[in-house]
């Protein structure tokens, strides 16, 4: 969703990678959508387990990173809000 220079973006994802230092790639954002600044959040997983990182660059560029240890390979779903340049 998008109001203005703000985004919300929401993924719901139907799998994700399972090496404890894996990357995954959403792709890339469409121009109007990109974020100012580098923005960063983090997801918590269940039960202490599938931590990653999500990260979208200023040029559209979405990924995420698993941080180690054990890794659901399960969906996942997150959620931020920020705003675009």
């Amino acid at each position: 969703m998008k109001a203005g220079n703000v985004v919300q973006i929401l993924v719901e994802w139907k799998s994700a990678a399972t090496a404890s230092w894996d990357t995954g790639n959403f792709g890339v954002l469409p121009a109007g959508w990109c974020p100012l600044i580098t923005t960063r959040w983090a997801y918590s997983g269940r039960d202490g387990s599938s931590q990653r990182d999500f990260t979208i660059l200023p040029d559209g560029k979405f990924t995420y990173r698993n941080l180690g240890g054990s890794q659901n390979g399960e969906g996942f779903v997150t959620s931020a809000s920020y705003i675009t340049a």
